[in-house]
């Protein structure tokens, strides 16, 4: 298992290399892969590509960082949970930038420490959102990305990361619903004017939707429980933001926040002294 800055007697992985300086971070996720360029100011130039466009990925990678920059970057930094992906990744950076790819998880330790049962399979995606909402939240708080899967989490005051829930994405339970069922069609999910759906269409879409409101507000209330105040929301994702305009309980959405805790795992890594 890989240290994170707080295990002791462990050595970091040295990265020569100057943090003031920008990095370039990437998030592979399930259905696409993000990038941009991350500095003390927050991310820019972000990019989204779909795993099947690897020739986008080369070009978006050359866009993002001109050839008289290239000298300027302190270095790339992935976060993945699509293993498959990896290679490539850190191939199509190798020819485009002449930088190593830095994982996080094996080359950059995670930025937090994981109370849960077995700290490698939790997606390090979830791990990198979580500590960038706790960095600008400053204390103990709930992640809540809604992607192709739904992922709920809970940051403690400590910033230590306990675990949280996985749900399925609204596409995914969309498209369940129409491949297992002889009747249903597969919809594009969206919030119906109200929660009686007056068609099927609309019932399925109030399903989903309504329905991940209200999965989503329980599990923040069992958080809470455990946090004993109700916790701060910080909401990411493709459906965050409309997501977000039905569910009172999230305080703020961010926008590639993986990114964010992509170059804040760098960052801290290199001011974890060997040993510590």
């Amino acid at each position: 298992m890989i240290a994170s800055p707080d295990d002791k007697n462990k050595e970091a992985p040295s990265l020569d290399t100057d943090r003031s300086t920008g990095l370039v971070v990437v998030d592979i996720g399930n259905s696409s892969l993000h990038l941009g360029v991350w500095s003390d100011e927050g991310v820019a130039g972000v990019v989204r590509i779909d795993h099947e466009d690897w020739t986008g990925l080369d070009a978006a990678l050359r866009g993002l960082v001109p050839n008289s920059r290239k000298a300027d970057l302190a270095a790339a930094v992935v976060a993945c949970v699509v293993p498959d992906a990896l290679e490539r990744a850190e191939q199509a950076i190798s020819d485009a930038l002449g930088l190593k790819a830095l994982v996080v998880g094996r080359d950059v330790f995670r930025p937090l420490r994981l109370a849960v049962n077995d700290p490698e399979a939790v997606g390090i995606d979830r791990v990198c959102s979580a500590a960038a909402a706790y960095a600008k939240v400053g204390g103990g708080c709930t992640v809540v990305d809604f992607g192709t899967a739904v992922t709920v989490d809970l940051v403690d005051d400590d910033g230590v990361f306990q675990g949280g829930a996985i749900l399925p994405g609204l596409r995914l339970q969309a498209v369940a619903l129409g491949n297992h069922t002889s009747a249903l069609p597969v919809v594009s999910a969206r919030f119906p004017e109200h929660p009686v759906g007056k068609d099927t269409t609309e019932a399925i879409c109030s399903g989903i939707c309504y329905g991940m409101a209200g999965a989503v507000r329980g599990l923040v209330e069992g958080f809470a429980a455990r946090l004993n105040r109700w916790p701060y929301v910080v909401a990411t994702g493709g459906d965050a933001a409309m997501m977000a305009e039905h569910c009172d309980f999230i305080d703020t959405v961010v926008t590639d926040l993986c990114l964010y805790g992509v170059g804040h795992a760098y960052v801290k890594h290199l001011n974890s002294p060997p040993g510590e």
